[in-house]
């Protein structure tokens, strides 16, 4: 699944370069009445960073959350693991052994 969504953003990155390298068009963008007047090129290259930017930050929460959960149940199992090794050196005793009638 990584590599099919590495492959998907380094095909989208080269699309939005191609994009931007058609598109050198001078445009103004108003954003809560400043007005700035750039590239095309330059203002969907932004868009593209900045929706980037916050996919980041959705995801880090959750991605933190799941590190430490991963890293609990690391210790736990080793902790078991060292509990059940300690249990199995121990010799188990035996079981009655069923004789057959001849």
């Amino acid at each position: 699944m990584v590599v099919v969504t590495f492959i998907f953003a380094v095909g989208l990155a080269f699309a939005a370069a191609f994009f931007a390298l058609q598109n050198p068009t001078l445009v103004a963008a108003n954003f809560f009445g400043v007005t700035v007047e750039g590239s095309l090129a330059v203002f969907v290259l932004l868009g593209l960073g900045v929706g980037f930017l916050i996919g980041v930050l959705v995801m880090l929460p959750g991605r933190i959350k799941s590190g430490i959960s991963n890293s609990r149940n690391r210790r736990r199992i080793a902790e078991l693991e060292t509990s059940s090794g300690s249990r199995q050196a121990a010799p188990a005793p035996k079981k009655p052994s069923q004789s057959t009638p001849e």
